[in-house]
């Protein structure tokens, strides 16, 4: 069906943008789908419907049989409305161009000389995200809520639920056409008319109609090669993504409920698994996460931690983490990523990750590299998710059965990845080497020397104290430094990298030496 649009009502209203109805007052409950700039004579061909066309008018000659016919090819491709820019090509909206839109009932706005052309298609586009995100956040809080009627009232709770949350009228119908669930009720029989009308239940997984009575959509509610029926949803205006996604998650909980009670947890699972995805890339807010999290039943009064785990495969490793999960009654939300098993933890039950872990492990009979992130904020989910995998790898390069902590590698993440660890061996190889030859050939101890200078962030005192030098002494060796490497030891990137490059030297040649 139709994609989400912009009421062009709210955007007239936007205030900064200082649009002004010219024509077409009855038709600002349009919606916009896209705003077009587009200076074409006949802009028809590249139109789809629904779109705010944006112009100046360059091509358009100010007579009423120019601007009627140019009215016209736009009512015939079903734009939305026609914003005209004026102070460039006219310094005001032509009469006839009015009259014409008028006469057409095409709303036409006109667009003042400060309001560029880009304003007004980013006001568009970011209400259409917005819209988007809503509809996303409402699908994440009505899906539980779907599942837990299914739990708890089986195929006529979910019916229920479906109807009211898309404000529809849905039907259950067994593979034979008869009327198993139905809300509201009495909403049956007109359901079974509108579906014997779509060809029966031998029909596609998934369709939908339109005609002068409403929108309906019809969702087979199968498991494998069993068919159970069909669901029916009737509307009487255009359904959204969001009424689809629905009906389908409303067809896949009647179908486990006709399976067994097993299939349930593998969908509430699922769901999980979503929501997770949501989460973890910082798309769910911190509040709407923690109702959620808390009506699942996860602990969240301390926060999070992600536990990732590499090795086999990623899926059958939930599975295995999932059984684990279930034995200390907590609900799963796992999923995969770039070939890892991700799952939340609540932050107190960092313990619990050990025992799982070796629970997954004897489960699978296989390896596992786990990794678990610091404690987190519900709003931090992206850095407990990188804190988990990157912990994962360095598991997984010590080939050791513990799982590894982030906040073990403090100072020490950089050398404990094996793929940055060869990008710091290359660096310390180029710059290093020079000050290695140069201790080598004169008995110097400026690798050392280095070292201590920018390990005390270039503290003389602190630095020469350590080292058990006069500060002039530690002077004289970081001119040398200066001298054999070129650098300026001033530069806070050109410090930083000497320190990475230090951190993966590992010649005997930067001790032993005095100068």
């Amino acid at each position: 069906m139709s994609a989400v649009g912009v009421p062009l009502g709210w955007l007239t209203r936007h205030q900064d943008l200082r649009l002004t109805v010219l024509a077409g007052r009855d038709g600002l409950d349009r919606d916009v789908v896209w705003a077009h700039s587009i200076e074409l004579i006949d802009p028809a061909p590249w139109l789809n419907g629904g779109e705010l066309v944006l112009t100046t008018g360059l091509r358009l000659v100010a007579a009423p049989d120019a601007c009627e016919d140019y009215v016209a090819r736009l009512a015939k491709a079903q734009v939305a409305a026609l914003g005209f820019g004026v102070g460039l090509s006219h310094e005001r909206v032509p009469e006839p161009l009015v009259e014409a839109a008028e006469g057409a009932g095409l709303p036409l706005l006109e667009v003042p000389l400060p309001t560029p052309f880009l304003a007004v298609t980013k006001a568009v586009m970011e209400r259409l995200a917005q819209q988007q995100y809503e509809g996303l956040v409402q699908a994440s809080r009505i899906q539980p809520r779907m599942t837990r009627a299914a739990l708890h009232g089986g195929a006529q709770a979910v019916v229920r639920e479906l109807a009211v949350s898309t404000r529809t009228a849905v039907a259950l119908l067994d593979h034979e056409g008869r009327v198993r669930a139905a809300h509201p009720p009495g909403a049956g029989a007109a359901e079974t008319a509108r579906f014997a009308g779509l060809g029966g239940p031998e029909r596609a997984t998934a369709s939908a109609s339109c005609d002068q009575d409403g929108v309906t959509a019809v969702q087979q509610v199968r498991v494998g090669p069993r068919v159970h029926g069909r669901l029916v949803l009737v509307a009487e205006r255009t359904l959204t993504p969001v009424d689809h996604l629905l009906l389908g998650h409303a067809a896949s909980l009647v179908a486990l409920e006709a399976e067994k009670p097993l299939r349930l947890r593998d969908e509430q699972n699922h769901v999980n698994g979503l929501f997770l995805r949501l989460l973890l890339d910082g798309t769910v807010p911190a509040a709407v996460a923690r109702e959620h999290l808390a009506e699942a039943g996860f602990p969240v009064r301390d926060g999070i931690r992600v536990l990732s785990l590499r090795g086999g495969s990623p899926r059958q490793a939930l599975e295995a983490v999932g059984t684990q999960y279930a034995e200390r009654g907590l609900p799963v939300f796992g999923r995969v990523y770039e070939g890892c098993a991700a799952v939340l933890l609540p932050a107190g039950h960092a313990a619990t990750a050990h025992t799982v872990v070796a629970g997954a492990r004897a489960g699978l009979r296989g390896h596992l590299s786990a990794g678990l992130s610091a404690a987190h904020d519900l709003a931090e989910g992206p850095a407990a998710l990188t804190e988990a995998m990157n912990a994962a790898s360095v598991a997984q390069t010590r080939g050791g059965c513990d799982v590894v902590l982030f906040e073990s590698l403090a100072g020490g993440l950089l050398a404990a990845l094996p793929e940055t660890r060869r990008v710091l061996a290359t660096l310390a190889e180029t710059q290093l080497t020079p000050l290695a030859a140069h201790d080598t050939a004169h008995g110097t101890d400026l690798l050392v020397s280095l070292r201590a200078f920018l390990e005390h962030n270039g503290g003389w005192e602190a630095a020469s104290a350590a080292l058990g030098v006069h500060r002039h002494t530690l002077r004289s060796r970081m001119e040398r430094v200066r001298s054999v490497l070129g650098a300026d030891l001033d530069s806070a990137h050109v410090r930083a990298e000497l320190l990475l490059a230090l951190s993966a030297w590992q010649k005997p040649d930067d001790r032993g030496h005095r100068g």
